[in-house]
């Protein structure tokens, strides 16, 4: 029984140290908090942040759902349909690594993908909280980890209420768009290509790249030996070589949209020219949630009979 006992209090005690982000404390005045990070730190950051900036991609598009002052975001996601559509014309896009100009936009909180090798000139600067891509037993949304993102985003910004109402409100849309899709998606497996640096890779769910809009929203299958070469991660792949894996629709992201591998690729597979999408690789490497719906729309216009 005591065995037991200590048991229980050792998984309680792990649980809390492997904590994702969640708040400790609140100063009298109530304009400071102290949260816990992933990694198991305490960070002291303002309670209604007037100037942040967003060095993680997936960050900036959240951000803006959950209505913060955002004056700096990565220069990745300039130029987007995501930046013209929904960003403020006067945020400023950062290259990364570039410390004046961060400075120069006087932030007064900062948070960005772990690891990163400036954080340290950073934190000279603001407060500065660092967000790694993975998993969080705390998040309600645990099992999708774009959803789980914008819940521990919204933890940082002080709006952990409308992140999850956010991340519920999705999960009804999910159905919505299912149901756009009609029976094209029931029993019909899919591939996500990404081209980079004149190859191309296999991704695999909540991955970015319309992973999350292919596998997640329209419930797209995966051959299953393609799952399991997954376990380890993306993986190069030869064009020639397609043909290991099953699919009915093969979903490419690329900077060239007339390359003309779409025949390529359906001559491989053995489906149809019109079950190769193409995709613009800036827009769909973004996995904020407002991108991940205007790409199942435009995934569900195309797959259109």
């Amino acid at each position: 029984m005591k065995l037991r006992l200590l048991l229980v209090v050792m998984l309680v005690f792990v649980m809390s140290a492997c904590s994702s982000f969640r708040e400790t404390g609140v100063s009298e005045d109530g304009s400071i908090r102290q949260i816990m990070t992933e990694h198991t730190e305490q960070i002291d950051i303002p309670s209604d942040p007037e100037r942040v900036v967003l060095l993680r991609t997936i960050d900036a598009g959240n951000a803006d759902l959950l209505g913060s002052n955002v004056v700096g975001v990565s220069n990745i996601v300039e130029g987007t349909q995501l930046s013209k559509a929904h960003l403020d014309d006067d945020i400023t896009y950062l290259e990364h690594g570039d410390i004046e100009a961060l400075e120069a936009l006087d932030p007064d909180l900062i948070i960005t993908f772990a690891p990163d090798e400036y954080v340290f000139q950073y934190q000279e600067i603001a407060p500065t909280v660092q967000m790694s891509y993975g998993a969080s037993p705390f998040s309600p949304f645990r099992d999708r980890l774009y959803l789980t993102h914008l819940h521990n985003l919204g933890v940082v910004l002080n709006k952990q209420a409308e992140a999850e109402v956010l991340g519920d409100d999705w999960l009804e849309e999910t159905s919505r768009l299912q149901r756009g899709a009609g029976d094209t998606v029931i029993d019909s497996r899919a591939l996500v290509l990404v081209e980079a640096s004149g190859s191309y890779y296999i991704y695999s769910k909540y991955s970015a790249f319309g992973t999350e809009a292919v596998y997640d929203v329209l419930d797209f299958q995966m051959d299953p030996s393609l799952e399991e070469a997954l376990r380890d991660g993306p993986f190069e792949v030869a064009l020639r070589n397609l043909d290991a894996y099953e699919a009915d629709y093969v979903f490419v992201n690329t900077t060239d949209m007339d390359s003309g591998v779409d025949g390529e690729i359906a001559d491989v597979m053995g489906i149809p020219q019109e079950h190769v999408i193409m995709q613009d690789y800036a827009d769909y490497r973004l996995n904020d949630l407002i991108s991940i719906e205007m790409q199942t729309e435009a995934i569900i216009e195309q797959i259109k009979p």
